[in-house]
């Protein structure tokens, strides 16, 4: 068996699968996991539905064929998307919209043992806390007219905020805004509350980090509708 520092996101998902696919079997379990699971794109109506239409399927069978489908998407070559997507998962069984301690207990643990995983404790914890603050860029280098700098942090959360966006999202927003679990998983281990965490992923999004595509206001836009929360979207003006 793999140690806790070689394991992968797939493997902390198989250790606990046993004791999941029971759980996310039975109502209403089966349907809260899996209205939050397609809130964040984890699955599909169609992948709902052929679960649900399986003949001869008791609450095992159901939560079986659940669980085997949430598996088949942590267990890919990419491991930083095999970590984001069981980090996902883990909201999904923490979130109060399930509200079920036995899942909640599951989804806490798996995100203990992959956040001590090689893959995340490599990057220190006071990474982001220590770092010094970068400058501004200036607007000439801009490729694109449209697009936001580092020195535009506050001017975003101030538009957040007005947007009445809640920060308590602020893991969802980092992610559909392209910055890997990893980073999240760095500023989630400083000292502070969600407005702090929200800032920090707001900075490492305004410096283009990991997998950030642009740093627009209709990415923005984007990315807060696709956190799920589509009215502070609608309130998030473009320019």
């Amino acid at each position: 068996m793999a140690t806790s520092q070689s394991e992968t996101p797939a493997d902390i998902f198989q250790e606990k699968y046993g004791d999941i696919f029971p759980l996310i079997g039975k109502e209403p379990n089966f349907t809260n996991v899996t209205g939050n699971l397609f809130s964040k794109k984890l699955i599909t109506p169609g992948e709902i539905a052929g679960i649900k239409t399986q003949s001869n399927t008791d609450d095992n069978k159901r939560g079986d064929a659940l669980a085997m489908c949430l598996f088949e998407k942590i267990d890919v070559d990419d491991n930083d998307k095999s970590a984001q997507c069981l980090q996902k998962i883990c909201d999904v069984f923490e979130s109060k919209k399930v509200n079920n301690e036995e899942l909640k207990e599951l989804g806490a643990g798996m995100r203990k043992k992959l956040l001590s995983t090689t893959a995340t404790s490599q990057v220190p914890t006071d990474a982001i806390s220590s770092a010094p603050p970068q400058p501004s860029e200036p607007t000439t280098t801009r490729t694109n007219p449209n697009e936001l700098n580092v020195g535009d942090v506050k001017k975003v959360l101030k538009i957040l905020k007005e947007a009445m966006f809640g920060p308590a999202n602020w893991r969802d927003l980092g992610l559909s805004l392209g910055l890997i679990v990893t980073t999240l998983n760095t500023i989630g281990r400083t000292n502070g509350d969600a407005n702090d965490y929200l800032e920090k992923t707001i900075q490492k999004w305004l410096e283009k980090e990991d997998q950030v595509k642009g740093t627009t206001w209709q990415i923005l836009k984007e990315a807060v509708k696709d956190t799920g929360d589509k009215a502070a979207a609608e309130r998030i003006p473009l320019r």
